[in-house]
């Protein structure tokens, strides 16, 4: 990935050379998987469910999302994920729609992000 590239993910929210780093320096592995998160749904089924108040499917949803978000150094959004999985385990429906609005809109940033690098 070009240095720009990089920099503009970082800005974006996403850790790449820590990311790189997790894949052994294996970049066209790290690569692949940033584009791959691109077609993953966890991200909307999670709002569907929260915006009917399924807490439980949003439970699923959410705690894939947190995987993948750190796996892939998106740490800020990571850090959402895991405070919107706070809120859904306390069954606190009003809190968990608030966070996860704040983590709905980061992952539609990223997501942009690496739509303009992809293009």
């Amino acid at each position: 990935m070009k240095s720009e590239d990089i920099k503009r993910l970082e800005d974006c929210g996403l850790d790449y050379n820590e990311g790189l780093e997790r894949f052994l320096g294996e970049a066209e592995l790290f690569d692949g998987l940033l584009i791959n998160f691109l077609t993953d749904n966890e991200f909307d089924e999670a709002k569907h469910c929260v915006d009917k108040g399924d807490l439980k499917g949003a439970e699923k949803a959410v705690h894939a999302m947190k995987s993948t978000t750190g796996t892939l150094s998106m740490n800020g959004l990571y850090k959402l994920c895991c405070e919107a999985m706070d809120a859904i385990r306390e069954g606190d429906a009003e809190r968990t729609k608030l966070i996860f609005g704040k983590a709905y809109e980061e992952y539609k940033r990223i997501a942009e992000c690496l739509r303009e690098i992809r293009s």
